[in-house]
């Protein structure tokens, strides 16, 4: 809890879900994500109301996961990344497991989409990144799959491995995740070094292009208070001005950008030199915390 900020955006999310969950308004996909904050507050403070706030958005997800809006399609890809990491945990946690066959089942869907004989030798910039987003939802995930079952867990790390090795294997590959926009290259170079701090795949083989991709064009000396510089007569003008608005959000995005660049370096990189720090425990809540910072940045 010594992040502040983070710490300010969870209790801000947690209590939003909380409100929408009692008027039985429609949730957003992502808001299934804020789960994660749930939990992480939870072992924090060990507080009733999160626990019980997870239980609640569980629920949801659960019905949510019986409509057709959940089937598994290209571009619902991305959307996987939003409440498979919750639902694995949840599952893990407080509902026995049950719903492992579910979670595998569409993994290994999402797997098969993405790797579709029509698909292959295409290297759009679409399809490499919906490739890189089920890739974090995956390593994610992988993370509260408990190893106990080993098999479920066994076809979640297969399919990582296999992900990244297909991703990154080929050189036109590489270089069009280069070309692509810097919170996607952020987004590959995350999934390469959990994937190596979780001990998935090997250091020595990703590890210098992870690096490569942490060199992304930004200010290093961008003012990362800005947002509290934005005041209220300035806020009123943005909605008025689509210009202003258009260069505040251009400089947002470059200030959560460095700010998610700094969170891996620190997180995965050691500062004397180059190399993966040491695995967590997958389920502690420095990984979860990991996650959720992950999330609020991106």
């Amino acid at each position: 809890m010594k992040n502040g900020e983070t710490v300010e955006n969870l209790l801000f999310l947690t209590e939003k879900l909380k409100k929408d969950l009692e008027s039985g308004a429609k949730i957003p996909v992502s808001d299934y994500s804020i789960g994660q904050a749930c939990i992480y507050l939870y072992d924090e403070t060990g507080n009733d109301d999160y626990r019980k706030l997870a239980d609640s958005l569980h629920e949801r997800l659960i019905g949510f996961l019986d409509t057709d809006e959940s089937s598994i399609s290209l571009s619902g890809i991305k959307d996987m990344c939003f409440y498979m990491p919750f639902y694995t945990d949840y599952e893990t946690r407080w509902n026995k497991k049950n719903g492992y066959n579910d979670i595998c089942d569409r993994f290994r869907s999402a797997f098969e989409l993405i790797r579709d004989d029509d698909l292959n030798g295409a290297y759009c910039s679409e399809i490499i990144t919906n490739k890189i987003f089920f890739l974090k939802t995956v390593v994610e995930s992988l993370c509260y799959m408990s190893i106990q079952i080993y098999e479920d867990y066994r076809l979640l790390e297969d399919i990582l491995r296999q992900g990244i090795r297909e991703l990154f294997f080929d050189l036109r590959s590489i270089e069009k995740i280069c070309g692509l926009e810097d919170d996607v290259k952020m987004c590959a170079c995350y999934v390469l070094l959990m994937g190596i701090k979780e001990g998935h795949i090997d250091a020595e083989k990703y590890e210098g292009l992870a690096i490569r991709l942490l060199n992304i064009d930004a200010d290093e000396d961008l003012d990362t208070t800005f947002r509290d510089h934005i005041d209220e007569d300035l806020k009123t003008n943005i909605e008025m001005d689509a210009d202003l608005k258009e260069d505040i959000d251009s400089e947002l995005k470059k200030i959560s950008l460095m700010k998610m660049r700094s969170f891996l370096i620190k997180e995965f990189i050691n500062d004397d030199s180059i190399g993966i720090k040491p695995s967590e425990s997958p389920c502690s809540p420095n990984v979860r915390k990991l996650m959720i910072d992950a999330y609020i940045m991106m």
